[in-house]
């Protein structure tokens, strides 16, 4: 698992093995912190069918045929007969290194990184030290102190060396260098007296009994399990007082994740819903703005084409009013010219009357002209009128 604040160097528990435990926990209705998991050892081994193929599925990655391995993840402690029968099915014999660490430090450490009260963590720190211990104890195993893995690490190796019947690979004079380089107190964010539980009052004593039996496990005093299976009976009897309200509790705990997923999802849904509902207002805000250019410039067209039918109309009337006024100037000038005509008629009335006239008194002089001529006077005073011609001057 990778590393993080109150770990710089990393948990060193493998992540698979990790999910695993949490899902063989879920099956069995508890949690990594369920304070009365002393029992979930047992519930486990009833389910167990249905998680060794993906135990055996992970100790095959990352282990290989390897016949020495480590493994390390406190939930573990509480499901220890399932890994056990697990690492036994790849033939390999397990032996339990178990770390002990005060409890009030681990207390620290769990208010620190999850916030969890102390007076849980205390019953939660008993519940998987009573579990690792009763499930163990016919198993090879060695009971370790923190402090004595940080200020005798070599004296721990002996230990577990010992226990196991054989040597461990690599205690090499480069790997003490690389082990004393990692090794630092400066990692140990808490740190309490071997006595601090007795100074707090109010602290269930089970929790201090129980320490006081792991401390001489580590010094190797080999104490008897009397004490602990009255703390664990203890444990019994306060899960069935309190053990349904904690169950249902828990139930109502882990549907806050699902209840925080479907209220971010919300809360991503609804910022979804403001961003379209500001593209659709931004939209609306263009279609007004478009529809405003679209109708001033409809506005404009029709004002346009008003003036332009506004100009026609006024171009048809003027050409009304021009030819109007040419009809009634034609009107005029062609009763002018009737008036012309009735005028020439008369006049050419009156020529032929008189032409009549003259043509009447022409034929009546002709007449009178030649009733003179073929008269006897005329032809007898025709050489006096010659005289008189030629005496009549030029």
């Amino acid at each position: 698992m990778d590393p993080g604040p109150d770990n710089p160097l990393g948990y060193w528990e493998p992540w698979e093995m990790v999910a695993l435990d949490d899902e063989i926990l879920e099956a069995v209705d508890s949690r990594w912190d369920n304070v009365f998991a002393v029992k979930d050892n047992e519930r486990a081994w009833a389910a167990r069918s249905r998680f060794l193929s993906k135990a055996q599925d992970f100790l095959t990655h990352n282990f290989g045929d390897q016949d020495l391995l480590v493994m390390k993840d406190p939930r573990s402690s509480i499901l220890a007969s399932f890994w056990r029968q697990a690492l036994e099915e790849i033939a390999v014999d397990p032996v339990y290194v178990i770390m002990v660490r005060h409890p009030l430090e681990v207390a620290e450490s769990l208010l620190a990184r999850n916030g969890s009260p102390r007076e849980k963590s205390l019953l939660l720190w008993t519940s998987y030290m009573l579990a690792i211990e009763r499930d163990t104890r016919d198993a090879p195993r060695v009971f370790v102190t923190y402090s004595d893995m940080l200020n005798d690490w070599r004296g721990v190796l002996d230990r577990v060396e010992a226990v196991m019947g054989r040597p461990l690979p690599r205690r090499t004079p480069s790997a003490g260098v690389d082990i004393e380089r990692f090794l630092s107190k400066s990692h140990r964010h808490h740190e309490a007296d071997v006595a601090a539980l007795e100074e707090i009052p109010g602290v269930w004593a089970g929790a201090q009994t129980t320490y006081s039996w792991m401390m001489e496990a580590a010094r190797g005093l080999a104490p008897q399990p009397g004490s602990l299976a009255a703390v664990e009976t203890e444990l019994d009897a306060l899960e069935r007082t309190v053990g349904p309200v904690l169950a249902e509790m828990r139930q109502e705990l882990a549907q806050i994740p699902v209840a925080k997923a479907e209220a971010a999802e919300a809360r991503e849904d609804l910022a979804r819903m403001r961003f379209s509902l500001q593209d659709a207002r931004q939209e609306t805000a263009d279609l007004r703005s478009h529809f405003d250019r679209f109708h001033a410039e409809a506005d404009a067209r029709d004002q346009a084409a008003i003036a332009r039918e506004q100009a026609a109309v006024a171009r048809e009337q003027a050409a009304i009013t021009h030819y109007q006024g040419v009809a009634e100037q034609w009107k005029r000038e062609a009763l002018a010219e009737q008036v012309k005509v009735e005028i020439l008629r008369d006049r050419v009335a009156k020529a032929e009357r008189e032409a009549g006239m003259a043509q009447a008194l022409s034929e009546n002089l002709q007449a009178q002209n030649a009733a003179i001529l073929s008269s006897t006077s005329w032809r007898v005073t025709w050489p006096l009128r010659a005289i008189v011609r030629r005496l009549r001057p030029g």
